[in-house]
């Protein structure tokens, strides 16, 4: 009688561990999918009709049984709340050819029939556009939600705000024109996890890990684009064209491209190694204070065609860089005083910069020589401008850079006047008010060079703030 009972309950145990609801048709009056249902499977379309709701509990796993089609789609022209929890997300995923990113058609949100689709602390693959609106919703959040082998997996209109979530082997992560606000969020093995239109960008804490491409930026920002505190491991191409704006504190290792045409952008405080290439400085970019060590290919200067468009590149380290650690792919001229090559030599510190000397149609780049420790400047190589040709350990002077209204001269010899030359190749001329003290307030913030010392010529870059 004990072995019949205890056979009778492990038959029922397995009977309901095995429990499913089969789904399909019209939603006709206000449903619930509750996790004693669960899971639920989709063997054809749905269609929640106007004024109807369908709410999908937390912990519901929803099985599209896409065997015989791939055309299914759950469509609300009522409402469906599919709200999950951290602890109890809804999973939502085809039974079969689980690797494909099309296997069903997902989510459709049809607004012109009142048509309303709250959906958050989802995970969801499978889908060619998981979460498909007729008329985008002004702004879309979600929290610890993942994308996973999705075709589009989150297509914007206005406003996107994105918080631990994670997209995971899509053909596109994110898609569309927006405001967008990620933090914490991973981005892996996507062939371009992030593809936008971008009115203003912000990002923060996110890593970027095996894409093909990790943020590609389609146009120019209306605002401005923030990138800090990020990490691209692996990426084909990690950041391209990052423009208005600024990208710092991250770490870029293992990447084809790191950053690539940066215009009109502030790169500082980064780390770039192993990459192939690092950085390709643009229009207007603004580079410094990161280190650029061990890639292939350091820092390419192109797609600049004036002076008054040059890239500033400054306070950088660049060494150990295989193929180069500066390439000048421009006919301009550049100093490139106050970086680092970690070199003592300057034949080896030559070897590693592709400028006029290598190929003609290429401009010069000046440069400083420093210790080992980058913190020491043992001297200056003039290709070009004034003091071209001097040696390079021809000034005993030092001052504080950046420089502020005052700039001080430290050293044994009293100088009466100094010249000064910006980007453009104007010279302004400062006589001493006292103490090799010049007062240089009426400069405009922004990149000179040192170039003369009563009669004698040098060069030397600062930054006058």
């Amino acid at each position: 009688m004990k072995s019949f009972l205890f056979g009778l309950l492990f038959v029922s145990c397995s009977i309901l561990s095995f429990a499913q609801t089969n789904v399909s048709g019209g939603i006709y009056q206000n449903t619930t999918w509750s996790l004693s249902g669960s899971p639920y499977v989709v063997n054809s379309s749905i269609v929640v009709f106007p004024g109807k709701t369908l709410t999908i509990q937390p912990g519901v796993e929803i099985q599209i049984n896409n065997q015989n089609s791939s055309n299914i789609y759950i469509e609300t022209r009522g409402t469906i709340n599919c709200v999950g929890t951290d602890a109890q997300p809804i999973k939502i995923h085809a039974l079969y050819d689980t690797l494909s990113t099309v296997a069903w058609q997902g989510f459709v949100c049809t607004s012109t029939q009142g048509g309303i689709l709250n959906a958050d602390r989802i995970e969801i693959s499978n889908a060619y556009f998981p979460l498909s609106y007729e008329t985008i919703p002004t702004t879309l959040s979600f929290t610890n939600s993942k994308f996973i082998r999705c075709f589009q997996a989150v297509t914007v209109g206005t406003n996107l705000n994105l918080s631990a979530c994670e997209f995971i082997d899509n053909e596109v992560g994110v898609y569309g024109w927006a405001n967008f606000n990620i933090n914490n969020c991973l981005f892996k093995d996507n062939t371009t996890s992030l593809y936008i239109y971008a009115s203003a960008f912000a990002m923060s804490n996110s890593s970027f890990i095996d894409n093909q491409i990790g943020a590609s930026f389609l146009s120019n920002a209306v605002d401005s684009i923030v990138i800090s505190n990020c990490e691209f491991l692996n990426n084909g191409l990690a950041i391209n064209y990052p423009n208005n704006g600024r990208v710092e504190n991250c770490v870029f290792s293992d990447n084809g491209a790191a950053i690539q045409s940066a215009y009109y952008c502030e790169i500082l405080n980064n780390e770039f190694f192993y990459n192939e290439l690092a950085i390709e400085a643009s229009v207007d970019a603004d580079i410094h204070n990161n280190q650029i060590n061990n890639n292939m290919g350091g820092l390419l200067i192109s797609n600049v065609s004036s002076l008054q468009d040059s890239p500033s590149i400054y306070d950088n380290e660049i060494c150990g860089n295989v193929n180069y650690n500066v390439n000048n792919n421009t006919n301009m001229n550049y100093s490139l005083f106050s970086n680092c090559f970690c070199d003592l030599d300057s034949a080896q510190i030559e070897a590693y910069l592709i400028d006029g000397y290598d190929d003609i149609t290429k401009g010069l780049i000046n440069y400083q020589i420093y210790d080992s420790s980058c913190s020491v400047l043992l001297g200056n190589v003039v290709k070009f401008g004034p003091g071209a040709g001097l040696d390079e350990f021809s000034n005993p002077f030092q001052f504080e850079n950046p420089v502020g209204s005052n700039l001080v001269l430290l050293g044994t010899i009293t100088i009466s006047t100094i010249q000064i030359q910006d980007l453009s190749g104007k010279t302004y001329t400062f006589t001493t008010n006292g103490a090799n003290a010049f007062d240089v307030s009426s400069l405009a913030p922004g990149y000179y060079f040192l170039v003369g010392q009563d009669s004698r010529r040098i060069s030397e870059a600062f930054v006058k703030m």
